[in-house]
């Protein structure tokens, strides 16, 4: 277990990548310069202590979009290099790469000594208040023991300049994000090639190498039947994305990955921004739980995270909760949902967890449990005694040795509002905040030209189902006009509006049969902004205008929607008479600045006929 990080360090300052600092240790030969060891606790007895990355005499620093980080070519080689190493540890070693996936779904056991109630899920908090708050500390348990095998993978370099460039890298490093809703740079896909490439090239002690890349799957290296309990996850010896099919010889369809989530891009990322300027409480903000009758946006953060987790496994590990974690890109995915969950804390600095009963179970928590702001965040520990962290202690990324880009430096709420208007303004339902250049770039800062305050009437589409309608995760696509008869095609439709997905477990059939019982009530809520792709109607002359009465007598013959497992199995809606469709309207006064947020008026409901659209009410 890690307790401390030993540095030796010069009296040299290494400026952009770390904060100057003292020096804090004895300075060594020039051979030396900045080296990095580690201590280690192998008493299985105490708990494991999650710092994060924490560093005396050395700031914290920020989390980079996975993007950036491989642009930085020492940072990005160094992190390969210890995530092959992570993942390369044995599978019954508490702090393996294995291990710590387990942590959030199967094979549902015990982790570091912390017995569950029930046997039946994993510890992760979902429907629940504390669904950003328990990741944090899990990030950063990830983060952490990653950073150890990154500090052996650079003392495996020999001492001279080489592993003091690496060793600088590795002060500087911390885990990336994948920031799925920005409109990447030069018309690339919004999933990096990086995640999609089977193999890449590293810098080893011994040269130049090309190795199995550790983003692109985990594998098994001892695939244990009942650990992953279904068939065909008890079968493949990797995890999976767009699996060929659930067959033991499957193959990951990583070139699909891209085209669908580019589809859902606009979709996801005006979502996002409606997510920032519009959600001022923290429940509705945070868990998709369904709040109870609302003609306002019944978004909120878990949805949009369900339907990342959705459509990028697409029937792999990462559509399933259960098995997401053994898929990397599950922790760039999280890293991203840690950044928003930042950048929303600033934005509402007096607004966190509130309280509500558990209405799902998890390894430690029962259904009607309070959980609430002093709820012990199960398993992970701030000492090696066991004391279990709350949502209290999480509330800082800094307690973790981290910040964002746009977190860092005390920013303020001006500083956040400005970068959350750059990067997911452009497209939003509202119009975008300012008018601005034609396009953007991405993670960059893009042109902004003269400010002009403008009203738009914004539409979207509510939907309420129940969690566990499927034996897993399921998707609604909604459309505006005609799509195609193939449901395999529907998430490329051009007539796609957005995709809402619902990201469950697997449940056996004990736990299904509980779950008609006791869980068969719990619903769930999201939204599909529908104003961006109706602009884009009025553009070509199918509609007159974006005039409510308009829209409403359009939609009344345009609106559809269609639900499918994500195995692209369309159920039939007389099957799943609990859907419900809902478009509501608000009116948007565009902000006028460019660290201002639009200003939403009241909303109110569409009599939008649902004759013929699906058959649901």
């Amino acid at each position: 277990m890690l307790v401390c990080y030993l540095l030796l360090v010069s009296g040299l300052a290494f400026a952009g990548i770390i904060s100057k600092a003292p020096s804090i240790g004895p300075v060594e030969h020039s051979d030396r310069l900045l080296s990095l060891r580690r201590r280690v606790d192998t008493d299985s007895d105490s708990s494991v202590a999650v710092t994060g990355i924490s560093i005396s005499g050395f700031a914290p620093q920020a989390r980079l979009e996975i993007r950036q980080l491989e642009s930085k070519r020492d940072v990005w080689n160094i992190y390969l290099l210890g995530l092959r190493r992570f993942q390369a540890v044995n599978q019954t070693d508490r702090l393996s790469y294995y291990r710590i996936a387990a942590i959030h779904g199967r094979p549902y056991r015990a982790w570091d000594n912390v017995q569950g109630v029930y046997n039946e899920a994993g510890y992760c908090a979902h429907l629940s208040s504390l669904f950003l708050p328990w990741h944090r500390p899990y990030l950063a348990l990830y983060e952490q023991v990653l950073f150890e095998h990154i500090i052996d993978a650079v003392n495996e370099f020999p001492t001279g300049p080489v592993r003091r460039r690496y060793a600088s890298a590795a002060l500087s490093w911390r885990m990336p994000y994948w920031d799925w809703a920005a409109q990447p740079e030069d018309g690339q896909s919004v999933y990096p090639s990086s995640l999609g490439n089977r193999t890449v090239v590293v810098t080893m002690p011994n040269g130049t190498r090309t190795i199995d890349n550790p983003l692109y799957s985990y594998k098994f290296h001892r695939l244990v039947r009942a650990d992953m309990y279904f068939d065909p996850f008890a079968e493949w010896n990797e995890t999976k994305r767009y699996p060929t099919g659930w067959v033991r010889s499957a193959l990951s369809q990583e070139h699909l990955i891209g085209p669908v989530l580019d589809n859902n891009r606009v979709s996801i990322m005006n979502r996002l921004y409606n997510l920032f300027t519009y959600y001022s409480n923290y429940t509705l903000f945070a868990t998709e739980a369904w709040q109870g009758e609302t003609y306002a946006n019944a978004d909120s953060i878990e949805s949009l995270h369900d339907t990342i987790h959705s459509l990028t496994g697409n029937n792999g590990h990462m559509t399933f909760l259960d098995y997401s974690a053994y898929d990397p890109i599950f922790w760039l995915h999280h890293a991203n949902m840690d950044r928003i969950f930042a950048m929303w804390q600033i934005l509402y600095p007096n607004l966190y967890v509130e309280r509500m009963r558990a209405v799902s179970q998890t390894f430690t928590v029962s259904v009607g449990d309070v959980l609430d702001v002093d709820t012990p965040l199960e398993p992970f520990s701030s000492d090696t005694r066991g004391t279990k962290f709350t949502s209290k202690d999480v509330r800082s990324t800094l307690r973790f040795g981290y910040a964002y880009p746009e977190t860092s430096g005390n920013a303020s709420i001006a500083q956040v509002k400005r970068a959350i208007n750059q990067l997911y303004g452009s497209s939003a339902g509202a119009g975008g905040p300012v008018k601005r250049a034609e396009q953007s770039t991405g993670h960059g800062s893009p042109s902004l030209q003269a400010p002009v305050e403008s009203s738009e009437r914004y539409y979207v589409a509510n939907i309420v189902s129940p969690k566990f309608a499927m034996n897993g995760s399921y998707a609604v696509y909604i459309f505006l006009g005609d799509f195609e008869d193939t449901s395999s095609m529907w998430p490329l439709s051009k007539n796609l509006a957005g995709t809402h997905a619902v990201a469950t477990n697997m449940i056996s059939e004990h736990t299904a049969n509980m779950r008609s019982a006791t869980l068969s009530n719990i619903k769930v809520t999201g939204a599909v902004p529908l104003t961006g792709l109706l602009r884009s109607k009025v553009q070509s002359g199918e509609l007159a205008s974006l005039d409510s009465s308009v829209v409403e007598f359009y939609l009344s013959s345009n609106l559809k929607w269609r639900v499918t497992t994500f195995n692209s199995t369309a159920i039939a809606c007389e099957d799943f008479t609990d859907l419900s469709v809902t478009v509501v309207s608000s009116k948007v006064l565009s902000s006028v600045a460019e660290d201002e947020f639009p200003q939403w008026g009241n909303f109110t409901k569409l009599n939008v006929s649902q004759e013929g659209q699906c058959g649901c009410k």
